[in-house]
């Protein structure tokens, strides 16, 4: 048995290797030493503005719905304008900006005006931007990259229509989560600028489009990506603990219709009967005070008082009768010359 244990050599195998690899982005890279502060005027004013515009969306984004829908259109066409006109090279940058706010103000006061299109663009945007970070994160286990674009396309236009469609029907439970979740992601595009001039936005698209996986940016810029989730969560704990609640969109259009047809279609007690006869009484008095023609209170009284004294003989009897005659007479003489 021996000299067969030595004839047979010893084999030993290594355990199975359990790691597994990951073809799509790490987070790596250098970190950012320095930040140039050579920032272009236009471009910083603008994603100030997106800075304070994602604040209000986060925070506020149902409680204020008209300025809601009316910054997702502004911000929508503005933004795709511009990058159209960058693209054509058709006028100098002050004329890009300026047509690129027209438009999106000419949006942005159709999305505010007309409600179903203003909550379509909302679930729209929230569609798109679920997508591109499903897209982003599917890229990460990616093994083999697709030949076409089409992929991407498909699940873009898919999931932006999907929750386009589904916010009509829930509105104010997807319009806090889709208004939380753009403001969250217009902050974070709008500080990639002041950070690393939109580097990390850039990356983000590319692993969207799912295309070979290049360096990722310094690692300050993945603070901007995290950045929109956590407003996000921000956001959506706000509105739902404070600020959407007791509060609905369509409360101050179909509230009234409502009250309106029951006040209509309730009947009308006798107490109601009554005080609308005291106040049909009320306008006919304030109609003829307006007129002129009014009698005093005493010279009516007067009058009652020589009623009574005609029924009611006596010498005593005529003489009280007199002196009230003589009494409103002066009373209806003194009130003419006030009059």
């Amino acid at each position: 048995m021996s000299s067969v244990g030595q004839l047979v050599p010893q084999v030993t195998r290594s355990p199975p290797n359990m790691t597994i690899k990951f073809n799509g982005p790490h987070i790596e890279g250098s970190f950012c030493t320095s930040i140039d502060y050579n920032y272009d005027p236009i471009i910083s004013v603008i994603c100030a503005m997106y800075i304070a515009f994602g604040i209000v969306y986060t925070l506020f984004g149902y409680r204020c719905f008209k300025a809601s829908m009316f910054l997702t259109g502004f911000t929508f066409g503005s933004a795709i304008v511009y990058l159209i006109c960058l693209q054509e090279y058709l006028m100098p940058p002050y004329g890009n900006v300026g047509v690129a706010l027209c438009a999106g103000l000419l949006f942005g006061l159709i999305t505010m005006l007309i409600q179903y299109v203003g909550l379509f663009m909302t679930g729209f945007h929230t569609g798109v931007l679920l997508a591109i970070a499903g897209l982003a994160i599917y890229d990460h286990f990616l093994d083999s990259r697709p030949t076409t674009y089409w992929l991407c396309v498909v699940v873009l236009l898919c999931s932006g229509i999907f929750f386009a469609v589904i916010n009509l029907y829930w509105k104010k439970a997807l319009t806090v989560f889709g208004t939380s979740v753009y403001g969250g992601a217009v902050i974070a595009i709008s500080l990639d600028y002041f950070f690393e001039r939109m580097m990390m936005l850039k990356w983000l698209w590319e692993r969207a489009k799912l295309e070979p996986p290049v360096a990722p940016p310094c690692r300050l810029s993945w603070l901007t990506l995290a950045a929109w989730p956590a407003a996000a969560i921000v956001g959506l704990t706000a509105q739902l603990a404070l600020t959407a609640t007791g509060i609905y969109h369509e409360q101050s259009i179909s509230a009234q219709k409502r009250r309106l047809k029951a006040q209509q279609s309730r009947p009308i007690t006798r107490e109601q009967r009554a005080e609308m006869k005291q106040r049909k009484y009320r306008y006919l008095y304030q109609v003829r005070t307006a007129h002129g023609d009014v009698i005093s209170q005493s010279y009516v009284q007067a009058l009652q008082k020589k009623a009574q004294c005609g029924n009611w003989t006596g010498s005593g009897g005529d003489q009280s009768c007199a002196l009230n005659d003589w009494q409103s007479d002066v009373n209806g003489i003194k009130y003419e010359n006030r009059s």
